[in-house]
C-alpha cells in the first residue's frame, strides 16, 4: 500500500525516482527505535478551510486565499489544460491554489519549531470536491477518504536547511530514503522543496496544529467544466501528519 502512496508523494514533492541505496543512519535508527509509532484518528476535514458553499460567495472566498501567494510561489504553478468530449479540463500538481486549504491557525511563526525528528501519526489521501450546476445554482460538496495507511512507517528529519524523508514498508526491516531536499518556508504556510533552484520547487502546505503536530498537505488539483452548464473543482490531498520525537 505504501508504494502507491509514495508514488503520489514523488509527484507532489518533485522527487523523480525512488532512491533506495541509502536508508537511516545508525544514529537515526537508534532515535526511531527509542520510541513507538503513535497513530491518531482525525476527521476527514481536519484543520481545513473551505470557501462558503454557496453559488454567490464561493469565488469571493476562494480569491481571499490568493492573498498569501507570493511571486516565488506563483512561478511554480504551471498547470495544463485540454478539452475532452466537450469538457474543458485544467489540472495542476503540486498546487498552491486549491479550494480546500490548510487552516491559517496552523501558520508557522517560528521556523525553529520545525527542527528535529518527526514520526508519522497520520498518513492518508483524501479527495475533496465542490461543484455547481448553473441552471439552478445548486451547490454540492463531498469528500472521500481514498487511502489510509496505518501499517507502514515514515520518518522525517528537518534541519535548518534540509528536508529528509524516509519510509519503511510493513514487513520490511529497513527505512528507505524517499527524498532529501533543500527547503524554504514562504508566507508561514507554504513548504518549498527544491534541488538547485527554488524556481523548480514543489509546493506543499505546512503547519503546526494546536497539539504541536506537523501537518504537510500536498495537492493535485483538477477543474472540469462545460461552459454555462456546470463546473467541478477537485483537490486530491496527500496528507502526512507527524508527531515530534523527543530527544
Amino acid at each position: 500500500m505504501i508504494i502507491k502512496q509514495l508514488k503520489i508523494i514523488y509527484i507532489l514533492i518533485g522527487t523523480a525516482t525512488l532512491m533506495t541505496s541509502c536508508g537511516l543512519s545508525k544514529e537515526l535508527l537508534k532515535v526511531v527505535d527509542s520510541g513507538l509509532k503513535e497513530l491518531v484518528e482525525l476527521p476527514i476535514d481536519y484543520c481545513n478551510l473551505f470557501p462558503t458553499p454557496t453559488f454567490e460567495q464561493w469565488d469571493k472566498d476562494y480569491e481571499l486565499f490568493d492573498g498569501y501567494l507570493t511571486r516565488d510561489i506563483l512561478k511554480t504553478q504551471i498547470g495544463l489544460s485540454y478539452t475532452l468530449n466537450g469538457v474543458h479540463i485544467w489540472w495542476c500538481a503540486p498546487s498552491a491554489r486549491t479550494h480546500v486549504q490548510l487552516d491559517t491557525s496552523t501558520m508557522i511563526t517560528d521556523n525553529t519549531a520545525l527542527l528535529g525528528n518527526w514520526r508519522i501519526a497520520c498518513n492518508r489521501i483524501i479527495t475533496y470536491e465542490d461543484s455547481v450546476v448553473y441552471a439552478d445554482k445548486n451547490f454540492y460538496r463531498s469528500s472521500k477518504l481514498v487511502n489510509d495507511i496505518k501499517d507502514d512507517d515514515v520518518f522525517l528529519l528537518m534541519t535548518a536547511d534540509k528536508f529528509k524523508l524516509y519510509a519503511k514498508q510493513k514487513g520490511k526491516s529497513n527505512f528507505k530514503k524517499i527524498a532529501i531536499k533543500n527547503y524554504h518556508l514562504e508566507s508561514k504556510r507554504y513548504l518549498m522543496l527544491y534541488g538547485l533552484s527554488k524556481a523548480g520547487a514543489a509546493i506543499s502546505f505546512i503547519g503546526l496544529d494546536k497539539e504541536g503536530r506537523l501537518i504537510i498537505n500536498s495537492y493535485y488539483v483538477q477543474e472540469r467544466k462545460v461552459n454555462g452548464v456546470y463546473i467541478v473543482y477537485q483537490a486530491t490531498m496527500s496528507q502526512m501528519i507527524f508527531k515530534k520525537m523527543m530527544p
